[in-house]
């Protein structure tokens, strides 16, 4: 059904732009629609009419721009959480709770800094792209094969391991500070950067 809905909105969608500038050219003479209109609207409302057809028409419209609403707001909803069926109900996860699990998880690290997980639902599993500032000199290869282990383990035990999980690191920034009396010169920290 979405497949029908939402290109005939799109198609409405234009119909009416066109129109509106088709008008404000005056390409379409506002004085013969005004008239035809008028009309159309003395005629009375019976079967087969163009009062009713337009009557119609325009019920058509509201309904279809209403199920179109429904509809990107209900698959948005399914896209933003992960769904389980039991002998007893259904269990929801909603992403932003794996994402705040994650995050939780890498910004115990002291390597990382300003880790922003992002976890999307694919057709052949769940793709989590980790942006992050590396706080420290490490060897890279060793210390993103560590994370995405670790990352993988954590959704296996949290989701189960049916599940195919495909994960990419980006490392942002370097910010490795300079050793002033033994310790490492932190970047100041964004305020309340933690609370959601």
């Amino acid at each position: 059904m979405y497949f029908f809905v939402g290109p005939l909105y799109i198609i409405l969608s234009f119909l009416v732009g066109a129109l509106l500038i088709a008008l404000s050219l005056q390409l379409i003479d506002i004085l013969a629609v005004y008239n035809y209109l008028k009309a159309i609207a003395a005629t009375n409302l019976t079967f087969g009419s163009p009062r009713t057809a337009l009557f119609l028409s325009g019920i058509a419209v509201i309904l279809f721009a209403l199920l179109y609403i429904q509809m990107s707001l209900r698959r948005n909803r399914h896209d933003r959480s992960i769904r389980f069926e039991s002998s007893q109900g259904t269990v929801s996860i909603t992403l932003d709770a794996i994402e705040d699990m994650l995050k939780k998880m890498l910004e115990d690290r002291p390597e990382l800094s300003r880790v922003r997980p992002r976890v999307a639902l694919r057709k052949n599993g769940i793709s989590i792209v980790v942006r992050g500032v590396l706080n420290a000199e490490v060897n890279l290869v060793e210390f993103t094969q560590t994370i995405q282990n670790k990352i993988n383990e954590r959704i296996n035990t949290f989701l189960g391991s049916d599940k195919e999980v495909r994960i990419n690191l980006e490392i942002r920034k370097v910010a490795i500070g300079q050793k002033t009396n033994g310790k490492l010169e932190e970047e100041p920290e964004i305020p309340f950067r933690r609370y959601d």
